[in-house]
C-alpha cells in the first residue's frame, strides 16, 4: 500500500522492533554512560575548573549539549511506544530509565549553571563571543542570571534526586491512575467500560443528547469513587512544589512558569485583561448554544455539544489533500513538508483499542525528524488537529538545524506554528462552504476551540493560583477542590451552568506536571499570539514567509517579546495586540449569532 494512505507511523525507520529495539537500548546505555562520566567530571572540577578557562568550559557545555539531545530523542521516541499501546508493560520501564536519566541531566544542568554564574565577568564576556558559544548565547545567559535565585548547588542536586521518586513520582502514579480510570456507560443497549478520553469525547461532543447525559453521569461516578486518590496526588505535588519555591525563597508563584517559558509576566495579566473585556460576547455565544439545546437544566457537557452536525465526513486522504494543498497556499516550502512527512510515515491516525487519547507531535533531534499522534475519526475536528500538529511538526524542522540548546523554547511560542496552521486549514474550509448547516458546523468548531483559551484555559489557570494559595496553609479535600473550582468556573459563566464539571482537576494532565508549574496558560498566549501572526500573514504578503520561518527558527533564541519586535515589528506588551488577536474569533461568533437567530425561540437582543 502506498505510504501516502496508511494510518499508521513509521517507528521502525527510527528504532527498529519499537521497545525492544536494540538501537534504542544502546542509545540509552550510552546516555546512561555518558551522563555518569559528565556527572564524575563536573564533581571532579567543581574544586579544580579554571573559570577563567574558557575553552574547558566549552567543552563542558558542548557536552552537556550532546546529552540533551540524546535525552529528548529517547524519551519522545518512548512517548511515542507508549501512545501506540497503552499496554506495553515494557515501555513502563523504558519510561521510567528516561525519568532517571532526566532527574540526572538535570543535576548536570545544576552544575554547569553554577561553574557559568561563577566566571569572572572579562572571562564570561570572550566566552559568550566565541563562535561556537554565540548560537546558544540567549540559553546560558538566561541560565546564568538563573541561577542567581536557586540554592547551593548541593542542595538543588539533592532536590533533583529526590524528584524521581518525589514530585515525579506523583507524576507517574497520575499516569497510572487515569490510566485505570473506567468509565460504564450504556451504548447501543450494552454497559461498555470505556477510557476517561473516550467518555469525555461522548460527553462533548457527541450528537445524541441521551448519550452525551449518559456519558457525564458515568464520568461524575467513576470521578467520585476514585477522588480522595487524584486529591491526595495533586495535593502531594503541589506541596512538593511549594516546598521548593519555599526552600529558595520564592513568594511569586509565577516565577518558575515565567522564566521557563521566556515569557514576562506582565504579557500574561496584559493578554487575560484584554480577554475579560470581550466576556459578554463570549458569553452571548454560550447563551445561544444554550437556548438552542433547550435543554432543561443547564450542564457542563452542552456547552461544546455540536448543535450543527458536518452532513459530510472527511475521509483521511481528503485530509491529507485538503492540508497540503492550504500549507502550500501559505508557502511551497511548508507544502513540500506536509507532502514528506505524509510519504515517510510519520503520522499515526488509526482508530484502534489501546491508543492513548489526545494527539501530540513528537520531536527526535538526533534523527532530525517528528512524530505526529492523534485518532483520526473522520471529523473535521480531527482535520483541525492533523493540521495543528503538522504545524509543529514545520517548527521542529527548522529547530532541528540548530544546536541543541537554542531548540529550547517555551510553550507559547511553541503554539505560534501549530495553531496558525489549524487556523489556515479551518478557514479554507469555511470559505469554500456554501451550506449554511456545513458553516455553522465550522464555526462550532472553530469558536470552541477558541473559547477553550480565552475561557477553558484562563479559568484553569485561576484555579490553580487560588488552589495553590490555599495549599499553602495544608492539604484540601475533594469538596474543598471543587469548592475553588466552583467559585472560578461560577464567575466565568455568570449563572448560565448550572451543572459543572467540577471533576475536571482530576483528568486534565496540566495540573499534575511536575516539571511545568501552571503549564496551561501559555497555551492562551501562544493562541492569541498565533492568530495575530496569522492575521499578519493575510495582510503582508511580501517576504512574510521568510520572515515567519526566522521567528520559529528563533525562538529558542528570544524572548516572545523580542520575537514580536524583531521579526513583526509589533508590542505585545500593551492591549491592542491582544484584542486584535481576538478579532477573528469575535467575528466568528457575530456571524454565528446572525446566523442561529432564526433557530431560537426567544433571543435576547447583543449588540457589540
Amino acid at each position: 500500500m502506498n505510504q501516502l494512505f496508511t494510518p499508521n507511523w513509521n517507528l521502525d525507520s527510527l528504532y527498529e522492533n519499537g521497545s525492544q529495539s536494540e538501537k534504542l537500548s544502546k542509545l540509552i546505555n550510552s546516555l546512561t554512560e555518558n551522563l555518569h562520566i559528565l556527572t564524575t567530571e563536573l564533581d571532579t572540577q567543581s574544586t579544580t575548573t579554571d573559570y577563567n578557562d574558557t575553552q574547558e568550559i566549552l567543552d563542558i557545555v558542548l557536552h552537556f549539549q550532546s546529552l540533551t539531545s540524546e535525552w529528548e530523542e529517547v524519551d519522545e521516541f518512548v512517548t511515542c511506544l507508549y501512545a501506540e499501546n497503552v499496554k506495553d508493560s515494557t515501555v513502563i520501564i523504558l519510561l521510567d530509565k528516561s525519568a532517571a536519566a532526566k532527574a540526572t541531566l538535570d543535576s548536570l544542568k545544576i552544575n554547569l549553571d553554577r561553574i557559568l554564574a561563577a566566571m569572572p565577568q572579562d572571562a564570561w564576556n570572550e566566552f559568550i563571543n566565541l563562535e561556537a558559544v554565540k548560537p546558544i548565547s540567549f540559553y546560558l545567559e538566561k541560565q546564568k542570571q538563573a541561577i542567581k535565585d536557586r540554592l547551593p548547588a548541593e542542595m538543588e542536586r539533592l532536590i533533583s534526586a529526590l524528584s524521581v521518586n518525589g514530585i515525579k513520582g506523583w507524576e507517574q502514579q497520575h499516569q497510572l491512575l487515569l490510566t485505570k480510570l473506567r468509565i460504564t456507560i450504556e451504548i447501543d443497549k450494552q454497559q461498555t467500560d470505556v477510557s476517561i478520553g473516550q467518555a469525555l469525547n461522548y460527553a462533548v461532543y457527541s450528537k445524541d443528547r441521551s448519550l452525551r447525559e449518559r456519558a457525564a453521569r458515568g464520568i461524575k461516578e467513576a470521578c467520585e469513587a476514585e477522588a480522595d486518590s487524584f486529591a491526595a496526588v495533586l495535593n502531594r505535588i503541589a506541596g512538593s512544589r511549594l516546598d521548593i519555591y519555599n526552600q529558595r525563597g520564592w513568594s511569586n508563584l509565577l516565577k518558575e512558569a515565567v522564566e521557563q517559558n521566556d515569557l514576562n509576566e506582565k504579557t500574561i495579566h496584559t493578554a487575560i485583561s484584554s480577554i475579560k473585556q470581550n466576556k459578554e460576547l463570549y458569553q452571548a455565544y454560550i447563551q445561544r448554544k444554550l437556548e438552542m439545546n433547550e435543554s432543561k437544566k443547564n450542564s457542563w457537557y452542552e456547552l461544546d455539544a455540536p448543535y450543527f452536525a458536518p452532513a459530510e465526513k472527511m475521509a483521511y486522504s481528503e485530509a491529507k489533500s485538503l492540508i497540503i494543498k492550504q500549507f502550500h497556499q501559505f508557502s511551497n516550502k511548508l507544502g513540500r513538508f506536509a507532502e514528506m512527512a505524509f510519504e515517510n510515515g510519520w503520522v499515526e491516525t488509526e482508530n484502534r483499542p489501546d491508543k492513548a487519547e489526545g494527539g501530540f507531535c513528537a520531536s527526535m533531534p538526533l534523527s532530525k525528524e517528528s512524530r505526529i499522534f492523534l485518532t483520526y475519526r473522520d471529523t473535521y475536528q480531527d482535520v483541525v488537529t492533523l493540521a495543528h500538529e503538522l504545524g509543529h511538526a514545520y517548527h521542529n524542522s527548522l529547530l532541528h538545524e540548530e544546536p541543541a540548546l537554542a531548540q529550547q523554547k517555551g510553550i507559547s511560542i511553541d503554539e505560534t506554528a501549530s495553531t496558525s496552521m489549524e487556523n489556515l486549514v479551518l478557514d479554507a474550509v469555511l470559505q469554500q462552504t456554501i451550506n449554511e448547516q456545513e458553516k455553522l458546523a465550522l464555526l462550532e468548531i472553530k469558536i470552541r476551540n477558541g473559547l477553550m483559551y480565552v475561557g477553558t484555559v484562563p479559568n484553569i489557570f485561576q484555579f490553580e493560583q487560588k488552589f495553590y494559595e490555599r495549599r499553602k496553609q495544608g492539604p484540601l479535600t475533594v469538596e474543598e477542590i471543587k469548592a475553588v473550582l466552583t467559585e472560578v468556573e461560577s464567575a466565568f459563566y455568570d449563572g448560565q451552568v448550572e451543572e459543572l464539571a467540577l471533576y475536571k482537576w482530576m483528568y486534565i494532565s496540566h495540573f499534575y506536571d511536575a516539571e511545568k508549574p501552571f503549564y496551561n496558560i501559555p497555551y492562551t498566549i501562544g493562541y492569541l499570539f498565533s492568530n495575530g501572526v496569522y492575521a499578519l500573514s493575510k495582510s503582508q504578503t511580501s517576504g512574510f514567509e521568510e520572515r515567519y520561518d526566522d521567528l520559529l527558527r528563533n525562538s529558542g533564541r528570544m524572548t516572545i517579546e523580542q520575537l514580536a519586535q524583531t521579526y513583526l515589528d509589533i508590542d505585545i506588551s500593551t492591549s491592542a495586540f491582544w484584542d486584535a488577536s481576538q478579532q477573528s474569533l469575535k467575528d466568528s461568533i457575530k456571524e454565528y449569532l446572525d446566523l442561529t437567530e432564526k433557530y431560537c425561540t426567544r433571543v435576547e437582543s447583543f449588540s457589540s
